[in-house]
């Protein structure tokens, strides 16, 4: 059996279409859900307990580099990806640029959350103390943490977030892209060279599910439905996303996290 992870967003239909395919119908494979994301993907893979993860590229090379015993595999969405960055609604910030020293949610620490929270700084000419971080767990536990006026601040994918602006829980300030392709398919080390065949059939399935999905006609009704996303936000979404071809990753693009990284101060 084969474990695969990833959070439970719209990114990731291609993979719920392709392990419901005939091409991967006789492989033994399970999907768990990760609603706290890269962090807890990360520690799943540590632990053994994950085999193969969609993943966020920035928190997953921090990680290889840290001694985690896993590839990159493929690129799995090589567009930016578009983290919204939320205050509470009530709150008394009204621009990015009053945000210094605001007290930052995070999923967990080495999360995209927590990586991204700093390129965001940089461009607004911040730095960040490490003691504005607070550990959420998730969007629903920032949700929590924003009511309770415990955080200023939440970075977080822009258009599975905003039903909590529309309820009036979170106010939307602005958008920080990633510098880089924003999800990677990533596999545990003894994986790759234990299930190479299988693996490489997941790949090809969810890589192909993934370039059919953006043609379907019932695309939009498939991620509303499934996500509770207006058709609105949908259409947008598919307007600002780009699934990766079935290629070699390029080296280049963990040199650029990992130099990136370590210009802002978060590689440590």
């Amino acid at each position: 059996m084969l474990r695969l992870g990833g959070v439970p967003e719209h990114f990731n239909l291609p993979w719920h279409l392709a392990m419901a395919s005939p091409e991967l119908g006789d492989l033994n494979l399970t999907w768990e859900d990760q609603f706290g994301g890269t962090g807890e993907m990360i520690e799943k893979l540590e632990a053994g307990t994950l085999d193969v993860v969609s993943i966020l590229t920035e928190g997953t090379v921090k990680a290889i580099d840290a001694g985690l015993a896993a590839t990159i595999i493929q690129v799995y969405v090589s567009s930016p990806l578009q983290w919204g960055v939320f205050v509470p609604a009530d709150s008394v910030f009204a621009d990015e640029s009053e945000l210094a020293g605001a007290r930052i949610a995070i999923s967990r620490f080495n999360s995209g959350s927590h990586l991204m929270a700093y390129v965001h700084a940089e461009r607004l000419g911040f730095t960040i103390d490490p003691d504005q971080f607070v550990v959420v767990g998730g969007l629903d536990g920032a949700a929590e943490a924003m009511t309770a006026g415990n955080v200023d601040l939440f970075l977080w994918e822009q258009f599975m977030t905003r039903p909590l602006v529309e309820d009036g829980t979170f106010r939307q300030l602005g958008i920080q892209p990633t510098p880089w392709p924003s999800f990677v398919i990533a596999a545990r080390n003894d994986v790759v060279t234990g299930h190479t065949a299988a693996l490489g059939r997941i790949v090809d399935a969810v890589i192909a599910q993934a370039a059919a999905f953006v043609d379907r006609d019932d695309r939009i009704a498939l991620v509303t439905d499934r996500y509770g996303i207006t058709a609105e936000a949908a259409e947008a979404w598919f307007a600002s996303t780009t699934y990766s071809r079935r290629q070699s990753v390029d080296p280049a693009m963990a040199v650029t996290v990992r130099e990136t990284l370590a210009r802002l101060g978060a590689a440590g």
